[in-house]
């Protein structure tokens, strides 16, 4: 299966959740992820505005925010280009970017954050991340020196896929189970 049908038949699988398992699988992905960013001293996560029904993280900004951990938020300054990330905290304004996407006024600080929780359309055994084909993060996490990559995705987001030049492994997954 090439990687365009095999994204349209894992973004169409994650829509068909229904809404109490959505709200369940998010719940146990969030506590996964702040209990990694407790177990792991973080002091700046990048996270996202999720679309296409993505697991949804936005619950746990002011859990971070209580444990002194810094937020940010992405954008896609230009094409071609790695994303930028501008600090965020709960009740931040936000505005939708060219492609619809929430995200920080331009101008809100940028970071570099240290950790960056990345969603995933798909990911494979190995950690190797199937996106939505921009190539944002994967020109992200080319950049020196390279964040801690964690993805996020439903369990049901598993996948095989031929490994491509610019592909990078995640440095771990975070899913529901």
């Amino acid at each position: 299966m090439n990687r365009a049908t095999q994204r349209a038949a894992l973004i169409a699988a994650r829509r068909a959740i229904d809404t109490h398992h959505r709200k369940l699988w998010d719940k146990q992905i969030a506590d996964q992820v702040v209990a990694w960013c407790k177990a792991n001293a973080v002091k700046s996560v990048g996270l996202y505005s999720p679309i296409q029904a993505e697991p949804c993280l936005n619950d746990i900004i002011p859990i971070l925010s209580e444990l002194g951990i810094s937020t940010a938020l992405p954008s896609a300054p230009a094409k071609d280009h790695p994303l930028k990330f501008s600090l965020f905290k709960q009740g931040d304004e936000l505005m939708k970017d060219r492609y619809g996407v929430l995200v920080p006024l331009e101008s809100a600080p940028t970071i570099e954050p240290e950790v960056l929780f990345v969603p995933c359309v798909g990911f494979t055994e190995k950690g190797y991340r199937l996106g939505y084909g921009g190539g944002f993060y994967d020109r992200t996490l080319a950049r020196k020196p390279k964040p801690k990559a964690i993805g996020i995705a439903y369990r049901i987001s598993m996948c095989e896929m031929e490994i491509a030049p610019h592909d990078i492994a995640m440095d771990g997954i975070i899913t529901d189970y």
